[in-house]
């Protein structure tokens, strides 16, 4: 029976294989009339033609795509690729790894055109990182799980290269550091997802950061990242430097984050991704400038009690608690005699005659007691009356750093003791 199994599957994968043998004629007849051709161009020398170079023809199709055939550039830089298929589903580009950066055409379907010219440049390349400049970088701030105490990190670079020629980093490092784009993070990032530029190149790790030999083309590049970064308080302090000089950086954070950014400045409120992120900017920085920005107001991690309880810490806590237990002690004891001696002496006074009613009274009115909640509320509204004041020239530069200071000061203490009461 097993046997007998075996041979029909083998009859029908036969029959399966004869079909597609004899159908694809057929259909590579009527669809693989397609032609992509171009010329490759050196763009760092007036776009003079380049001959006896590579090009490889990639195809597309869906989410999937594979290298389909080379072909060499002639005398004045010509290439060609013929018999391709015009079905509508695939998509068509032409690309040439040249002095160690890729170069990418247009990407073409040849469904209702199968002929197509494409443009491939590329440049001369270079390691001088001197015209290297960063024209815009965001670096996007926000809590991904409060409950596990994480910090979702996106930075977004828009790198200019000065230069006519492609800058290539090397991971050559006998000069002491790679000669390759850098990029800096923070101490304890993880799960790093790289984006849009850096397809086809490398990445390694270095001090503060990674570097790459990814190339950048004259003129505009983008660059983005993605990172994952673990906190265990209720604030953090993210740390970030300009490894090129900048033109302008913006810092933005989810509004439930009390923020506070050195060498930044607040700039509102701006609406991204159908979410609305409070706004730091600077502009013209140095390279290696370094940049705090102190985070408050995190959501505890769930672990982080658990993970902060040991016997030492047990045992300081049951002190700190007799402590108090006997300073009360002691202090109910003071006022019991303090008061016995009073009465004492006014009865004296008074040759055994009692005091007129409500004498003895603190007639006084009590002051009001204000909950932790209505605390923090003042609070606040005190550093928004403070800017306020000083946005409107009501209050002088240095007096309000100095009570606006004080100000957080009194709410991260009020913040504090909120925290360990609720533990």
């Amino acid at each position: 029976m097993k046997k007998l199994i075996i041979r029909s599957a083998l009859l029908t994968g036969t029959l399966a294989l004869l079909f597609v043998l004899t159908a694809l004629p057929a259909f590579a007849a009527t669809t693989a009339n397609g032609h992509i051709y171009g010329q490759l161009l050196d763009g760092s020398n007036k776009n003079a033609p380049l001959a006896n170079q590579t090009v490889t023809l990639q195809m597309a199709q869906g989410s999937d795509s594979k290298d389909l055939s080379t072909s060499k550039t002639d005398a004045q830089g010509n290439f060609s690729f013929n018999n391709l298929s015009t079905d509508k589903t695939l998509s068509y580009a032409v690309y040439i790894r040249y002095q160690g950066a890729q170069y990418v055409s247009s990407v073409v379907t040849l469904d209702s055109n199968p002929t197509q010219k494409v443009a491939l440049t590329v440049y001369q390349a270079t390691q001088n990182p001197r015209d290297i400049a960063i024209l815009q970088a965001n670096v996007l701030v926000r809590e991904l799980e409060a409950e596990h105490g994480v910090l979702s990190v996106s930075e977004v670079f828009a790198i200019q290269n000065l230069n006519n020629h492609a800058y290539v980093g090397s991971f050559d490092a006998s000069k002491g550091k790679p000669n390759a784009l850098r990029f800096t993070l923070p101490k304890g990032a993880k799960n790093i997802a790289l984006g849009k530029g850096f397809a086809g190149y490398h990445v390694i790790q270095v001090d503060r950061g990674f570097a790459s030999d990814a190339a950048l083309l004259p003129g505009a590049n983008e660059f983005s990242f993605s990172f994952e970064l673990p906190y265990t308080a209720t604030t953090y302090d993210f740390q970030y430097e300009t490894i090129y000089p900048t033109v302008q950086l913006s810092f933005l954070v989810a509004p439930n984050l009390h923020a506070s950014v050195n060498v930044l400045k607040a700039a509102g409120v701006v609406d991204a991704n159908n979410h609305s992120y409070l706004v730091f900017k600077g502009t013209v920085l140095p390279a290696q400038q370094a940049i705090t920005m102190h985070l408050e107001g995190l959501s505890l991690p769930a672990n982080a009690n658990a993970s902060s309880f040991n016997p030492s810490t047990i045992w300081l806590i049951v002190a700190v608690v007799l402590l108090c237990a006997l300073a009360a002690l002691t202090w109910s004891l003071y006022r019991s005699r303090r008061n016995a001696a009073l009465v004492t002496a006014s009865q004296a006074k008074g040759h055994g005659k009692s005091a007129p009613t409500g004498s003895g009274k603190d007639t006084a009115k009590k002051p009001t007691v204000l909950s932790p909640k209505e605390r923090q509320e003042k609070l606040l509204q005190e550093l928004l009356q403070l800017d306020e004041d000083h946005a409107t020239g009501k209050l002088a530069k240095a007096s309000y750093e100095e009570r606006r200071a004080k100000t957080k000061a009194r709410l991260r203490s009020l913040m504090s003791e909120q925290e360990i009461s609720k533990r």
